[in-house]
């Protein structure tokens, strides 16, 4: 008999960074009953526990010089103009009020003369992202982590989401597995918060940590949820792969602002052909093109490119980059005595559930935040844009979960959805587990796979044959004995996996041009006649993926640009021009 723990509670929050903790801590200064359901432990896992935490905001006593609608601006224009605008513009709106709660929480943002220190960054059109003093995403989680449970949030941790339970239309809650005690864990809820994060552990070289793959996109779209702009995978340009083997150490973008310069194989200061104007200075997905082009096409250097900081100032390299100091220190070096050889990781997703101003996904009782919604960025995060997306819409998701919980009470659950996990867990211990080694190889198989046919650059006979392998995999997933909790845990994991890179992949098929991160060979060219529009996946009932497009709302967008048409909107020192 499986054991069955069960909860009942008015919102659940699934995921355990930033953006989650700041729903469940919002929605329990609102008097909601909160349960946080994380797969390791709140505000110690995923990708917030070990960003840089850089937080881009334009706030009238921080950056008097700037203004949101600058911000606005740069948003769209970095996403390539598909981000609905909507959302876009609440993000630059309220990105000061939430920095200002995390400043009464106590988050150390670093300081500098006695104002904060503001980092520049080549897509910035003015320097305004604040860094905190660590340079580490646990001086934001942890803070935020102490405030949700001071409010009454319940965490249940090691407990990974199965399924979202779904009552006559509506999200009822979710069933979930806590492998070290074996047991299914059952909540109902009034209304359910997805703050699971990205899908970065997808690929075979990722700045995100283990925990990252693609559940929450998964499980959405196995309930009907439609995804949007799920092409969109944005490659971190600068990873440093020497002196740095074996260990995920960034270059902060604000170096190539103050001065860095690439250089390939051949010694060419490369990035004059990609953007010519702001050269080592340029958005990510442009310098991820750029680097990768020069491993591909065997003018790199130990599978990257040389960084030279010899314009830099120890000052500047050093306010930023605490992470290489940090690595260099204990064995007595400088920066400046060492190579440094950088290649592109990847690193975010720009897609997720579709969502509306408030986190309200289009099924009801469903909410979603963060990297695990799309829209906001577009085909192209800016830098540092990440941190106040998990904080402005963590805070309208959980409000707006709260309220609707509080209206409706939790749902019925379906028992029949419950058997079925149920008959899955019963039949564990009874024969033999996979070969040793086995689980791990169906990963690494998946990860090359996905790698190869969603990289940096693709073509359509790579995403057909990916698509391909992706059901050859499957069928021997699903072949794969499992004796033990934890390789049924490994199962599922690879399952969600599988499932994520399906709706990639299908979007990135769909697109037949190149925008944003998004960088078909085969259609190498931007087309705003024909693609200023968004790609939306939605997985049917038969489990086939339904593909279709939607135009772009661009109302506004004459005044927010200056009357630019989108092809000739760029930028040149903060003012966009034609």
């Amino acid at each position: 008999m499986v054991r069955t723990e069960s909860y009942e509670t008015d919102v659940l929050v699934l995921g355990g960074g930033l953006a989650a903790l700041r729903a469940a801590w919002e929605a329990a200064r609102l008097g909601a009953r909160v349960v946080v359901c994380v797969k390791r432990k709140l505000g110690r896992c995923g990708s917030s526990a070990i960003t840089s935490g850089g937080y881009a905001v334009a706030h009238p006593a921080i950056t008097p010089q700037d203004s949101w609608e600058r911000h606005y601006a740069d948003t769209l224009v970095g996403g390539a103009l598909i981000n609905d605008r909507r959302l876009a513009r609440v993000l630059c709106q309220e990105a000061g009020e939430r920095v200002e709660d995390l400043l009464r929480l106590g988050v150390p943002f670093a300081r500098h003369n006695g104002a904060y220190r503001l980092s520049p960054s080549g897509d910035h059109s003015s320097p305004r992202v604040l860094v905190p003093v660590h340079m580490r995403g646990t001086d934001l989680t942890l803070p935020l982590r102490q405030a949700a449970l001071a409010a009454g949030v319940q965490p249940l941790e090691e407990t990974r989401a199965l399924a979202l339970l779904v009552d006559d239309g509506r999200v009822a809650g979710a069933v979930g597995l806590n492998a070290d005690r074996g047991a299914l864990v059952v909540v109902r809820a009034g209304a359910t918060v997805m703050g699971t994060g990205g899908a970065g552990r997808l690929f075979t070289v990722t700045s995100n940590p283990v925990d990252v793959t693609g559940d929450g996109y998964a499980l959405a779209a196995r309930a009907g949820v439609p995804l949007r702009d799920m092409e969109m995978v944005q490659f971190y340009p600068w990873r440093a792969i020497r002196p740095f083997k074996g260990s995920r150490v960034p270059i902060q973008p604000s170096t190539f602002a103050v001065g860095a310069r690439l250089y390939n194989r051949r010694g060419e200061r490369f990035m004059a052909r990609y953007d010519p104007e702001r050269l080592e200075s340029t958005t990510r997905d442009i310098a991820a093109r750029g680097i990768f082009d020069q491993i591909r096409l065997g003018q790199d250097v130990e599978g990257g490119v040389i960084l030279d900081l010899s314009a830099v100032s120890d000052e500047d390299f050093v306010a930023t980059n605490l992470k290489v100091i940090e690595r260099l220190q204990p064995r007595g070096l400088s920066f400046r005595e060492v190579r440094f050889i950088i290649a592109p990781e990847a690193h975010f997703i720009m897609g997720g559930m579709v969502i509306d101003e408030v986190g309200r996904t289009p099924l009801d009782g469903l909410y979603a935040c963060g990297e695990a919604a799309g829209g906001i960025h577009g085909a192209n995060r800016l830098n540092s844009n990440a941190i106040p997306d998990t904080q402005v819409f963590g805070a309208r998701a959980g409000r707006a979960a709260a309220e609707d919980a509080l209206a409706h009470g939790p749902r019925r659950v379906d028992d029949g959805v419950l058997q079925a996990w149920a008959r899955r867990v019963e039949g564990l211990g009874g024969g033999p587990g996979p070969q040793q080694g086995t689980l791990a190889g169906l990963r690494q198989e998946l990860q090359q796979v996905v790698s190869l046919a969603l990289g940096i650059v693709r073509t359509a006979a790579g995403l057909e044959a990916g698509l391909a392998a992706l059901d050859r995999l499957r069928a021997r997933l699903a072949a794969t004995p499992v004796a033990t909790a934890g390789e049924f845990e490994e199962v599922v994991e690879l399952e969600c996996m599988a499932d994520a890179a399906e709706l990639m992949m299908h979007a990135a098929l769909h697109r037949t041009e190149s925008r944003g991160a998004h960088f078909r060979e085969d259609c190498p060219e931007r087309d705003d006649a024909r693609w200023l529009r968004t790609v939306v996946v939605t997985r049917e009932q038969d489990g086939a993926c339904r593909v279709v497009t939607r135009p772009v709302d661009r109302e506004g967008d004459e005044a927010a640009l200056g009357g630019a048409t989108p092809g000739q909107v760029r930028r040149i020192e903060g003012e966009f021009v034609e």
